[in-house]
């Protein structure tokens, strides 16, 4: 994706959305807290990451239209809903965000709910935040660390069985762009296989889900949360 790779951000990629509410006291009080005075975009953005998986227990939601200052103030919420405080946080410091719609197989989620296979759909539509750092746009999963940097680290590849989505990038590679296929020594990294359509690239998050909907509208979705609604992630550290 070179020519969106270096696609300069629009207002919309900066403005606070129902989700994305960072024009919320709540928002802005959680963000002073996160440690950084000073320092790089990517720095602050680090920081906040770490402070998400700090203090936002992670658990099973499926509602993609819950609002940043409401997950922060339930201290819990699912990997898209900390994605979504993540991208609000960044543009508090004006950094731009967007999302790249993924429609990915259900089967990557199937080691974490073996004995549910069911309620689980074909296929469930990601957003995938993108972050606009040093005049490019930077994929989630390299907010720390390039793909190549982690697998020349020696990390084991993302399974989604030992750790969160939300909490993997910070400690190893989460590749859905395939950016490590060309690599002999990194069997098990490339997650590309997993991605069964691109939906496009949204300037928010809001704009994708009003489109497609949420998961949880859905019958399956009612009786997931039936089951496990607000259930910490069994693999969560």
């Amino acid at each position: 994706m070179p020519s969106e790779t270096y696609q300069s951000p629009v207002d919309a990629n900066f403005h606070p959305t129902n989700i994305l509410n960072y024009d919320h006291l709540g928002v802005q009080s959680v963000v002073a807290k996160c440690g950084v005075v000073s320092g790089s975009k990517r720095e602050f953005l680090q920081a906040a990451h770490r402070y998400l998986m700090k203090h936002l227990k992670p658990v099973y939601r499926l509602n993609e239209f819950q609002s940043a200052s409401d997950t922060l103030n339930l201290q819990r919420g699912s990997c898209s809903q900390r994605m979504a405080c993540l991208e609000a946080f960044a543009r508090t410091l004006k950094i731009g965000t967007r999302v790249h719609g993924l429609w990915v197989d259900g089967a990557f989620w199937k080691p974490r709910f073996p004995f549910t296979h069911p309620f689980i759909p074909r296929r469930i539509l990601l957003a995938w935040p993108q972050f606009y750092l040093t005049d490019q746009w930077t994929d989630f999963d390299e907010i720390h660390a390039t793909a190549e940097s982690f697998i020349e680290q020696g990390t084991k590849a993302f399974t989604n069985r030992d750790t969160t989505l939300f909490d993997a990038v910070a400690e190893s590679t989460v590749d859905l762009f395939g950016k490590s296929k060309t690599c002999r020594q990194c069997t098990g990294h490339d997650l590309s296989g997993f991605v069964l359509e691109h939906a496009g690239i949204y300037n928010t998050r809001d704009e994708l889900f009003a489109q497609f909907g949420s998961f949880h509208s859905t019958w399956r979705g009612r009786i997931f949360e039936m089951i496990y609604g607000g259930r910490k992630s069994s693999f969560a550290r």
